[in-house]
């Protein structure tokens, strides 16, 4: 079974450019006049494709110190308790090459291009890809230094490969519709038509020595055509799916089943959408769900009712607040989240940030989590299943409202037709932007205010209080107050 890495000190990350060579001539044989070359599956060249980046742009963009690398992002999201540091080359033969970064050439197709031969799926043509890629990774890197448990294995926390395959990441590239051809050979580059989706591979490799790598990233070179080289968001979200980090956006759902309004925590979790904030290159931080899995930030549990102070991730000493209910399954998570630093582009809206309430429910962590469908709209038993980590935002989620138009309550999903909603809950002028009522908020499929599931003798008009004393901040205050009646 899959679990968490908890990583507290760097880990080293060699990313590798590459090129796929079916002919194994070491050329380009891109022909402007004559693409077809390389995507016609009866020509000899059929699914070569070369990286166009430069090592050391691709460097800057990993592990530059300009507060923008994909190093700088894990810094700060973790407060300095983990990141990724540049790859020493270790063999002999190999010393004159830089750190970090190495360009390799592979004598097979691309698999977008590999798996239409006879032998291969979808499946096994990548994992044959990055199979072989991560064999020749053994030119460079001495991996039984990093085997530091003796264990005959090198986890991703102990050393982390991630594959930049020559061409767009599909994730974010959309084909081009007036070329015909098969998803994820179609993109609107004549000289790199193949595409790769970005994805964690658990997939184990053996390296001479008889050590056992296990389980990597795979993405594109570049994210779109109009923003050439891969921005750090889709890397980091894979490299934490290495690490244990499950999605928390809708997997496995039909496209005709699934519902565009639930509510996941979108921009609120790298492992959501917020790996596309700012076009990937200020993605947000993990979900604080995940966050205290890894041990990256500190949590503080309000068994009495009273005042608490939370504290930004940035100000160095982040917190997070862990309140009890009367379900023992169930309870609800207080963060602060700022517009600043990588998160800077969070929401659209003018304000600053401020408190952001989580519901937690372990029932349905404990059934879905690992199977990354936590929050998913899908309905595995004929039946949509409430969220297990679900953000309860300030406003954003449609309205009930009485005769005379006056809120009520919230129903369970979001309301696209506000793209300014603000999650945030803040001391202000207006009292009701720092004031949170659970009572307000149900399950997205149980339909249960405050609680998914009441235990018995337990009044459904048990209610939550959160009152936010103050501004948005690196420090806020809130007041915790639990009522029955």
């Amino acid at each position: 079974m899959r679990k968490i890495i908890k990583r507290k000190e760097p880990t080293p990350l060699l990313i590798v450019l590459a090129s796929y060579d079916p002919s194994g001539e070491g050329v380009d044989h891109f022909d402007p006049e004559n693409p077809e070359l390389l995507t016609d599956p009866t020509s000899p060249y059929y699914g070569e494709q070369w990286t166009t980046s430069d090592p050391m742009e691709v460097y800057e963009r990993f592990f530059g110190e300009n507060g923008a690398s994909l190093t700088d992002y894990y810094k700060e999201m973790t407060c300095g308790n983990f990141w990724f540091y540049p790859a020493k080359i270790d063999h002999p033969q190999r010393l004159d090459m830089d750190k970090g970064v190495i360009k390799i050439a592979v004598p097979f197709p691309h698999p977008a291009a590999l798996r239409n031969f006879k032998g291969f799926s979808n499946k096994s043509a990548a994992q044959k890809a990055i199979h072989d890629i991560v064999e020749m990774c053994e030119l460079y890197i001495d991996f039984n230094q990093y085997d530091t448990d003796d264990d005959g294995r090198v986890t991703p926390d102990e050393f982390a490969i991630i594959i930049l395959n020559a061409g767009y990441d599909h994730s974010t590239q959309r084909g081009d519709k007036s070329y015909e051809a098969p998803d994820y050979e179609n993109a609107p580059d004549p000289r790199a038509r193949f595409m790769v989706h970005g994805t964690s591979q658990h997939i184990t490799v053996e390296t001479r020595d008889g050590i056992h790598l296990t389980c990597f990233s795979n993405v594109g070179e570049h994210r779109r055509i109009d923003m050439k080289g891969m921005t750090i968001g889709t890397p980091a979200h894979e490299l934490a799916h290495n690490l244990g980090a499950q999605d928390m956006y809708s997997r496995y759902t039909p496209p005709e089943d699934a519902e565009k309004r639930w509510p996941t925590p979108r921009r609120f979790s790298i492992m959501s959408s917020g790996n596309h904030s700012n076009g990937g290159n200020t993605p947000t931080y993990m979900d604080p769900y995940q966050r205290l899995l890894f041990d990256w930030a500190k949590a503080e549990e309000a068994t009495e009712d009273g005042v608490y102070t939370l504290y930004s991730v940035r100000s160095g000493k982040n917190n997070i607040l862990k309140i009890p209910t009367p379900n023992p399954d169930e309870y609800y998570l207080c963060e602060i989240r700022l517009k600043e630093g990588f998160e800077e582009f969070l929401t659209y809206d003018e304000t600053k940030g401020g408190v952001v309430v989580w519901h937690i429910d372990e029932a349905i962590n404990k059934k879905w989590f690992w199977k990354a469908q936590c929050v998913s709209s899908n309905r595995p038993n004929g039946e949509r299943h409430d969220l297990g980590v679900a953000i309860k935002p300030r406003d954003g989620m449609e309205k009930i409202l009485d005769e005379n138009g006056n809120f009520v309550k919230f129903g369970p999903l979001y309301d696209d037709t506000d793209p300014k909603a603000i999650p945030f809950f803040y001391k202000s002028e207006d009292p009701k932007t720092a004031i949170f009522n659970s009572r307000d908020y149900c399950g997205a499929a149980s339909h249960s205010y405050s609680l998914n599931s009441f235990p018995e003798g337990v009044s459904e008009k048990w209610n939550l209080c959160v009152e936010v004393l103050d501004e948005a901040g690196a420090e806020m205050k809130v007041k915790i107050t639990r009522t029955e009646d």
